[in-house]
């Protein structure tokens, strides 16, 4: 199989980070594709199906926590799918190797390819497009994942720069209400969909029992006055609920 059908299947997939260091360490990879519309049905029905043989070759290849969510960008043939894993391993080289050699992986690579629409801004040599991770906060101790999220959210050139910024030193009080509400390994990407057309592409695990609650008790002084500074900063997607900032998107795809 070629390489670019084996970057293929992790996305079927997305791109991946190389890890160079002698331990395992976790390198999380956003990354996002387009699909037409009349194609999702299909595209839905093979991933909740998805061949023993290629889950087995991701779990050999060092992905863990692999899903896929489908959003809209607004109410026109625009959608597109986001995905989130983690490379566990510490010889990514070594692991593509043998995934390249996998036939089950080249067959389900060649059913789910003519369903994609890769983004004219991806970089060369890609094709689900990897964004750029602007946010991450590992969260509290866990006993075990209750559910997983995804969102996004309009993001204008022009406040990209004060937007990573404020993210990269996030107040203590709005990371210890995250905590508090029993959100952990919360990633933010940030990338082009259309040329000077950005969104921002949110994951996270939720270990807690009540999410409703657990949500609303986010809100306080601390995250309040945070949200008067980064609200304006992004733009709120058609067909967002009242009363929300994100636009959730459907999980298709997970694999443990």
């Amino acid at each position: 199989m070629s390489g670019k059908k084996v970057l293929l299947l992790l996305a079927v997939t997305a791109a991946v980070f190389v890890s160079g260091c002698a331990q395992p360490q976790v390198k999380r990879v956003g990354s996002v594709i387009g699909i037409p519309k009349k194609n999702i049905p299909r595209y839905k029905e093979l991933h909740a199906n998805t061949w023993p043989g290629v889950l087995k070759t991701i779990n050999k290849t060092n992905i863990r926590n692999y899903s896929i969510y489908l959003g809209d960008v607004e109410d026109k043939d625009r959608y597109y799918l986001f995905s989130y894993y983690e490379y566990v391993g510490n010889n990514f080289e070594k692991d593509i190797a043998r995934l390249s050699k996998d036939e089950t992986a080249g067959k389900w690579i060649e059913k789910i390819k003519p369903l994609l629409k890769p983004l004219a801004t991806r970089n060369e040599g890609e094709y689900w497009s990897q964004w750029e991770e602007v946010f991450h906060h590992d969260g509290p101790a866990y006993d075990k994942v209750t559910s997983r999220h995804g969102s996004i959210i309009g993001m204008p050139e022009e406040n990209i720069l004060a937007y990573t910024q404020m993210h990269a030193v996030v107040w203590p009080g709005v990371l210890a209400a995250i905590d508090r509400a029993n959100i952990r390994n919360y990633s933010i990407y940030l990338g082009q969909i259309t040329p000077c057309e950005y969104l921002l592409f949110s994951y996270f695990d939720y270990v807690g029992g009540d999410f409703e609650k657990d949500m609303k008790g986010i809100e306080n002084k601390v995250t309040k006055t945070w949200w008067t500074y980064t609200d304006p900063l992004q733009v709120r997607l058609p067909g967002t609920p009242d009363g929300e900032q994100w636009k959730s998107t459907e999980e298709v795809f997970h694999t443990d």
